[in-house]
């Protein structure tokens, strides 16, 4: 299999006006370079510095039109581990500079982050999902509806070059019918995470904890679930768990 560059996979997407990709994937044509931009960069501050913010750090820091100038996390050691990839970064209670923000905490934090987010006037990426509740995945929209600023969620098959061929595959007739999708997650052998010696179990394996999550269906559980209601160009009608 020849191995597909995902930053250039993306900018060629970006840069498409029509096509069978695009209205597989329409989200893309709010990726393409603009001139306006040029030139010019957006502040950053990253709230939450573990694994999938470091992740999203790095990627950052390559993209000429962002500056990371504040990072946040209660957990020390991965706050520390972030300030190695941007030095320059600083910890703020308030920054008024600070253009927008990017929410990688985990779950249980979301929904009170978006909505401080917006009061402070700053637009919102999120990892998924939202929030917990139907009422405060509604209250965040509706907070984003009024505060006239970006709101975006991170999931990110959405944009896997894998992921987007199978599915323009599928919409194109190439399978044929589909009467029913089956997803798996094969991440890790053990969601149980190693911990070091300066840290709790409960702050490295919060995932586990009743007081900090509501398990791994709930956290993770959304990636799959979107892969069904994208193939399917839906959203189910029912839904029943065992």
């Amino acid at each position: 299999m020849t191995p597909i560059d995902r930053r250039q996979f993306l900018k060629n997407m970006g840069m498409l006006s029509g096509g069978v990709l695009l209205a597989t994937s329409p989200w893309f044509s709010a990726f393409s370079e603009q001139r306006h931009t040029s030139g010019s960069k957006v502040s950053i501050g990253i709230i939450g510095t573990g694994y999938r913010g470091q992740q999203l750090l790095q990627t950052l820091a390559a993209n000429p039109k962002v500056e990371i100038i504040a990072l946040c996390d209660i957990y020390k050691p991965a706050l520390d581990s972030a300030l190695k990839i941007i030095p320059k970064a600083k910890a703020y209670s308030d920054n008024k500079n600070i253009d927008a923000v990017v929410i990688a905490t985990p779950l249980k934090a979301h929904f009170e982050i978006i909505i401080d987010a917006f009061d402070a006037d700053k637009h919102v990426y999120c990892e998924s999902a939202i929030a917990y509740s139907m009422d405060d995945t509604i209250k965040s929209y509706k907070q984003f509806k009024k505060s006239g600023k970006v709101f975006f969620i991170g999931l990110q098959r959405l944009f896997d070059p894998h992921y987007i061929r199978a599915i323009e595959m599928l919409h194109s007739g190439k399978f044929g019918a589909v009467n029913g999708i089956r997803t798996n997650w094969h991440s890790y052998d053990d969601w149980r995470l190693p911990v070091p010696a300066n840290a709790t179990d409960e702050q490295v394996n919060w995932r586990l904890y009743r007081d900090s999550s509501k398990g791994i269906m709930s956290e993770i559980a959304c990636h799959q679930l979107q892969i069904g209601t994208w193939a399917m160009r839906e959203i189910p009608s029912t839904v029943m768990g065992h």
